[in-house]
C-alpha cells in the first residue's frame, strides 16, 4: 500500500501531472486494493488521488444543483477559510474607511442559482454564480477576456455622498490580471438599460490596474478624459486564494480608494455635474486570468460620528464573518472612527448587537451578544479604550430598522449600536417594519400598528402622477439628473430602475447650467418662436416611455408628443404615404415651478402616442403597415423630485 502511495507522490514532486496517466494509475491501484484492503481504505485512496488531481487549481469551484434548496442563514452558517483573515485586524488598525450608514445596494448572490447569470446582471460576455471552497457565500465569475459587466443595482442615483465596497478574487493563469473598475454616469438611461454596455461615453471615474506582482503593478486613475494618476506601484498585492477588499468613498468632489488596508487615492476627482450612478468592470482582450466578485455593498450618508455622538447614539454596520462573532478586517475603519469619540467619553457606553431575521430567535440573540463582546474587546485591546466604561448587550433580530425580505434590508439590520445617552435608546420601528418577536421587546420599544410590508417597495418623498383617458398611474421612483451642459433628464418609474415597463424619460435642454424654474417647449413649438436658432430657448429634446394600460402588454404608451390627437397613424397618411399630421398643441409644455433643497416640483402636458394597435396597411404602389397612433392628452404633476 505504501509503495503505491509513494509512486503517486513522486509523480507530484516531478510535476508529471498528466490527467490520463493519473487516471490509469488510480485504476490500477483500485484493482489491486480491491483484493487487499477493505472498502474504507478504498475510499481513502480515492480521496487522496482526488486531492492530487485538484492540486493544480488554486480554488475549487463547487457546483451545486439549482434543485439544492439548502440555505445558509445568519445564525447557523460557520465561517470557512476566509475567517482566517481576522488575524489581519492589527494590520487594519489604521484603516480609515468608514462606510455609509444607509445601504442602497447589497449583493452576495445568495439567492442566485449556481452556474447561471445573476438575474438583472448586465454583461457583454458571460457571468455565472459559483461557490468557491474555502470562501463564504456565493461569487460571480466574470468573463475576463474582452468583457464588460455592470452590477444589478436599481438605484438611479447614489447622490454625492456614498461609499462602495466589494471583495475581488483574481487568479493568474497564463497572464497577469488586468482590470478596470468603472464608476459611470448612465447619461439619463435607467441603470438597468442594457444600452449602457455599448455606450461610448467615458466613465465618470476609471481605475485601471495591471497586477504584475508585488513590485511591478501599475495603477491609473481617470476622470472622463482627464488622467489623474498613472504610476508603477508595489501596493497592489493579490493572492490566488485570498480576495482583495476594495473600498471607495465619494464626498462631493473628493474621491478616496483603498486596496485592502492601503489608501491609494485621496484627491478631487468627481464632477458634481456628472455623478456616478452605476458600478462596472471591464476586461481587455489579453485574458489569461479568472476574476470573481462578491459582497458588493453601496451605501449613502457617510456618518458624522461626532454629531451622532452628541445625539446620543451611533449606528454602525460592522461586517462579521457569516454566523460568527469574528469581525471582518475591513470594518476596522468604522471602529477607528468610533474610538476617537470614545476616548473623550466619561460616562458608560452601551454596545448593542443586532442581527437580521434569518435563523432562530435564540441563536440570533446569542450571536448578537457575542458580536457586541467582540467589538468591546477590539476597542479595549486595539484602540486602548477604558474597559470600565463599556458594557454590552445583544438584542438579536427583535429591533429591525429595515425589512428582512431584501438583501439590503437584512444588511441594514446586521448592525452594532453605540448608545451614549439612555434617552437615545428608544426603538421605534420605521413605517412598514414590525419587530420580529414582540415577546422579547422591552419597555423602551414602541410598536407601531403598521402592516409588515416590504419597505424596499415604498418610495421616498417623490410624487409623480400621470392622468389621461386611458391611464392614471403614480410613478414613485423619480429623479432629474444632469446629463450634459445645460442638459437634464427626467425619469420616473413604477419599479425602481426598471426600463422594461411602466416608466418614462424626458430629456430637457435648459438655458441654465443648473436646474431652475423654467418653461420648456417641444422643439416643434420652439422653432416658431422669434429668433429661434440665434437665441437659446428651453426645449424638450427627446422622450420615450413604456406605460402599460389595459389587461395585456399591448397596446401601450410608447412616447409623448406635441400633437394631441386620436386614432391610428394610418388615418393621417394618404395613399402615397405622405403624412398629414395635426399641428402641435401650444398646451404641450413642461414646467419646473420650483427647485428647493435639491428637489423639483412642477407639471407637464403632452400628447400620447401608442404602439401595438391592430395592423392597418395603407398605400398604393408602396404599402406600409401601421400599428401606432395617438390617444389624446396626458397631464402630469410632480413634486419633491430629487435633482442630481
Amino acid at each position: 500500500m505504501k509503495k503505491y502511495l509513494l509512486l503517486i507522490g513522486m509523480f507530484v514532486i516531478c510535476n508529471y501531472s498528466n490527467g490520463q496517466i493519473l487516471k490509469k494509475l488510480k485504476d490500477k491501484i483500485t484493482a489491486k486494493t480491491e483484493q487487499k484492503v477493505d472498502a474504507k481504505t478504498d475510499r481513502t485512496i480515492d480521496k487522496s488521488l482526488d486531492s492530487l488531481l485538484d492540486a493544480k487549481s488554486p480554488v475549487k469551484i463547487k457546483k451545486k444543483s439549482k434543485d439544492d434548496s439548502s440555505e445558509e442563514n445568519e445564525a447557523t452558517t460557520g465561517t470557512k477559510a476566509g475567517a482566517s483573515s481576522s488575524s489581519n485586524l492589527k494590520v487594519y488598525s489604521k484603516f480609515d474607511f468608514v462606510p455609509g450608514s444607509s445601504i442602497l445596494y447589497f449583493d452576495n448572490f445568495e439567492k442566485d442559482n449556481i452556474g447561471e447569470t445573476p438575474l438583472g446582471w448586465i454583461t457583454s460576455a458571460s457571468a455565472e454564480a459559483v461557490s468557491i471552497e474555502g470562501l463564504e457565500g456565493n461569487w460571480v465569475k466574470m468573463a475576463s477576456t474582452s468583457a464588460n459587466h455592470f452590477i444589478r443595482s436599481k438605484k438611479q442615483s447614489w447622490g454625492n455622498n456614498f461609499t462602495i465596497e466589494f471583495d475581488l478574487l483574481l487568479i493568474k493563469n497564463s497572464y497577469d490580471p488586468r482590470i478596470d473598475i468603472n464608476l459611470i454616469n448612465t447619461g439619463g438611461n435607467l441603470v438597468t438599460d442594457e444600452s449602457i454596455l455599448s455606450s461610448s461615453k467615458k466613465p465618470a471615474l476609471n481605475f485601471s490596474a495591471i497586477l504584475s506582482g508585488d513590485n511591478m503593478s501599475r495603477a491609473s486613475l481617470y476622470a472622463g478624459d482627464k488622467k489623474l494618476s498613472d504610476a508603477m506601484t508595489e501596493s497592489l498585492p493579490y493572492s490566488n486564494t485570498m480576495p482583495v477588499h476594495v473600498s471607495m468613498c465619494v464626498q462631493g468632489k473628493r474621491f478616496r480608494m483603498w486596496w485592502n488596508d492601503r489608501k491609494l487615492y485621496d484627491l478631487q476627482a468627481i464632477s458634481e455635474e456628472y455623478l456616478p450612478n452605476q458600478l462596472g468592470f471591464s476586461f481587455y482582450s489579453t485574458g489569461g486570468f479568472d476574476a470573481y466578485i462578491s459582497n458588493i455593498r453601496i451605501a449613502k450618508d457617510i456618518p458624522d460620528t461626532r454629531a451622532k455622538f452628541e445625539e446620543g447614539k451611533i449606528v454602525s454596520n460592522l461586517l462579521f464573518f457569516a454566523g460568527t462573532s469574528k469581525l471582518k478586517p475591513e470594518s476596522m475603519g468604522a471602529l477607528l472612527d468610533v474610538s476617537k469619540v470614545l476616548k473623550d467619553v466619561t460616562s458608560t457606553v452601551k454596545i448593542v448587537g443586532h442581527t437580521d431575521a434569518d435563523g432562530d430567535d435564540a441563536s440570533n440573540l446569542k450571536l448578537s451578544e457575542q458580536r457586541a463582546e467582540t467589538v468591546k474587546s477590539i476597542l479595549v485591546n486595539q484602540f486602548n479604550i477604558n474597559e470600565s466604561k463599556l458594557e454590552t448587550e445583544g438584542r438579536g433580530e427583535n429591533q429591525p430598522i429595515a425589512d428582512n425580505k431584501s438583501a439590503e434590508g437584512k444588511a441594514q439590520n446586521r448592525r452594532v449600536e453605540f448608545i451614549f445617552k439612555s434617552e437615545a435608546d428608544n426603538y421605534i420601528a420605521p413605517s412598514g417594519v414590525l419587530p420580529t418577536s414582540d415577546s422579547k421587546l422591552g419597555n423602551n420599544v414602541k410598536n407601531p400598528s403598521t402592516k409588515n410590508t416590504d419597505i424596499s417597495a415604498v418610495s421616498g418623498d417623490a410624487i409623480v402622477k400621470l392622468q389621461s383617458k386611458i391611464l392614471n398611474i403614480n410613478l414613485p421612483f423619480a429623479q432629474i439628473m444632469k446629463t450634459g451642459d445645460n442638459s437634464f433628464t427626467f425619469t420616473a418609474s413604477k419599479e425602481e430602475g426598471n426600463n422594461k415597463e411602466n416608466y418614462f424619460k424626458i430629456q430637457l435642454k435648459s438655458v441654465n447650467n443648473s436646474l431652475k424654474p423654467e418653461t420648456y417647449n417641444f422643439t416643434e413649438i420652439a422653432q416658431k418662436l422669434p429668433l429661434y436658432g440665434s437665441k437659446q430657448y428651453a426645449e424638450i429634446t427627446d422622450y420615450e416611455a413604456v406605460l402599460l394600460y389595459g389587461a395585456t402588454q399591448k397596446p401601450y404608451i410608447y412616447r409623448f408628443s406635441p400633437i394631441v390627437a386620436n386614432g391610428t397613424m394610418a388615418s393621417y397618411v394618404d395613399n402615397s404615404l405622405a403624412r398629414h399630421l395635426p399641428a402641435p398643441s401650444p398646451n404641450c409644455i413642461f414646467v419646473i415651478e420650483k427647485v428647493e433643497n435639491g428637489k423639483a416640483s412642477g407639471y407637464f402636458t403632452t400628447g400620447i402616442m401608442i404602439e401595438g394597435l391592430k395592423p392597418v396597411t395603407k398605400g398604393d404602389a408602396e404599402q406600409q403597415t401601421f400599428t401606432d397612433g395617438f390617444s389624446g392628452e396626458m397631464k402630469c404633476t410632480f413634486s419633491n423630485v430629487p435633482v442630481y
